[in-house]
């Protein structure tokens, strides 16, 4: 778990504050290239000494073998001046100085606070971020007590833990555009003698639109912090529109399915990524059909919207589908309308990707074939898997998912079921893209599973599903704007190779 990484990092920090600090002026010296420090006897002064104009950085240090000048000297220090043309505030910069109070900074265009940059810094009260700011980097502002508020700038990056156990925090404001990593505001506290994370609940004034109830402890904010904000949320953003006639007729099956449970995951709203249109709406419709034209008991149907990975796999697949009782006598279908990315630089294997990984970075995400093993692993009698997705690097919108792949299309690797009763509907093959159907609201191959389901009441074995859903998404693909090849797939694992065709719901 993260907050070890700020246990380890502040046990360093208090041993090194056993000795008591001494006073000194006048002196300086360098703190990087082209970077230099002045101690006057209350500000420490860090300056830009490049006779070319140039931005520097500061050195990086750490807590235990290499320390600030400054820390090693023990100075005592009430306030810390950057200077103009400074890029970057190094690592463990100004870590473990109890009496410093205040930070001014006299560039708006500082772009980078490094790891642990005013950590354990227990006194700083006063601090206004610059803003051009564009990375807070992990646990940079952890244990800062004294610290009021917080405001964090357009277009900033937060790593995990940045400001983690600021106990005393009153009010946070966070741009709508500003990027959250893990637990940023996240305290701690012991239970039964283990460490485990408190939430901030004091005022908050703005937040990006990815944050909601649902996943705002992930940020380390309590879900009372953010109500205001997000209670009249729906009014600006309407995902239950009702574009086609499959959101308005919706059957009523006969039967009830009392031992089959659905994962259902839409993920529309990316932190670092194109969103995919019309996701959150596929998944609610197809929630509805499973519910009124299945008859799968509601308690027994999760709707994830904008999921992280953590949620995907700790709370979904560990938390409630591992815990079901007797797979093996039950049924599970999983569906996921959201971004799927090839890893170029390990042969193109295909992962699914969390609304919260970047997809640079997909190794990240979720395997598609550890996916697969993971469900067949759970021993359901029968999992049935549809994918509105594709891996080709491209969204429903022609948009490219990754950064430098823009409009090109990759061919993914053919990804292995593993074992387990495991049948997956795709709705693209290699570099197809997954198109969207703007006049219907859906995705192309969501719609043609909706309307399948509807017309047949939910009467159909997966063969003709999967015959009439592929038929039916290839030809309208070839008439769309994009003339783009769409065409869906069925795969089986080895076990229902002979006879996955004549399975139902």
């Amino acid at each position: 778990m993260k907050y070890r990484i700020l246990a380890i990092a502040l046990s360093l920090c208090f041993a090194l504050n056993v000795f008591p600090q001494i006073a000194h002026s006048g002196i300086g010296g360098n703190c990087g290239s082209d970077c230099k420090w002045y101690f006057d006897g209350y500000t420490l002064s860090i300056s830009n000494s490049n006779k070319k104009g140039i931005r520097v950085e500061m050195s990086d240090y750490n807590t235990s073998t290499q320390l600030a000048p400054w820390v090693k000297k023990k100075l005592n220090v009430k306030k810390v001046r950057i200077g103009a043309g400074i890029s970057k505030i190094g690592s463990c910069a100004f870590a473990n100085m109890p009496e410093l109070q205040e930070v001014v900074f006299d560039d708006p265009n500082l772009n980078t606070i490094g790891w642990g940059a005013f950590l354990n810094d227990t006194h700083l009260r006063t601090i206004s971020l610059p803003v051009n700011l564009r990375n807070i980097e992990t646990i940079a502002f952890a244990n800062c007590d004294a610290l009021a508020t917080v405001a964090i700038p357009d277009q900033c990056r937060v790593g995990d833990q940045a400001y983690a156990s600021c106990d005393n925090l009153k009010s946070i404001d966070l741009s709508p555009t500003a990027i959250l990593g893990h637990y940023v505001f996240a305290g701690e506290t012991d239970v039964e003698g283990k460490p485990r994370h408190t939430l901030y609940a004091g005022e908050v004034q703005r937040i990006p639109a990815y944050v909601n109830q649902q996943n705002c402890n992930e940020y380390g904010l309590a879900p009372s912090s953010i109500e205001k904000l997000t209670e009249n949320r729906g009014l600006d953003i309407d995902y239950d529109y009702e574009t086609s006639e499959i959101d308005k007729e919706i059957p009523t099956g006969q039967m009830t399915r009392n031992d089959t449970y659905a994962l259902i995951i839409g993920n529309q709203n990316y932190r670092f990524a194109s969103d995919v249109p019309y996701a959150i709406h596929d998944a609610r419709v197809f929630a509805d059909y499973c519910s009124k034209t299945l008859g799968i008991p509601i308690e027994n149907i999760h709707l994830s919207e904008d999921a992280t990975k953590q949620m995907i796999v700790e709370e979904e697949l560990e938390d409630w589908i591992g815990n079901i009782p007797n797979p093996e006598e039950k049924k599970l279908i999983v569906y996921y309308a959201g971004h799927g990315v090839p890893d170029v630089k390990n042969s193109n294997k295909a992962y699914l990707l969390p609304t919260d990984v970047r997809g640079t970075s997909p190794q990240r995400g979720i395997a598609l074939d550890e996916f697969y093993k993971k469900l067949g692993d759970l021993a359901f009698n029968q999992t049935t898997v549809f994918l509105d997705a594709c891996f080709s690097g491209v969204n429903r919108e022609n948009e490219g998912v990754t950064e430098g792949l823009r409009g090109v299309e990759i061919d993914a690797e053919d990804t292995e079921l593993g074992g387990g009763n495991v049948v997956v509907f795709s709705a693209a093959q290699g570099n197809e893209t997954a198109q969207g159907f703007p006049e219907e609201g859906h995705g192309l191959f969501t719609y043609y599973l909706l309307k399948e389901l509807r017309d047949t009441g939910g009467v159909i074995s997966l063969g003709a599903l999967s015959d009439r859903v592929s038929s039916n998404v290839s030809q309208k693909a070839s008439q769309m704007k994009l003339r783009k090849r769409q065409t869906p797939s069925t795969n089986a694992s080895s076990q229902l190779q002979d006879y996955w065709r004549r399975l139902r719901f």
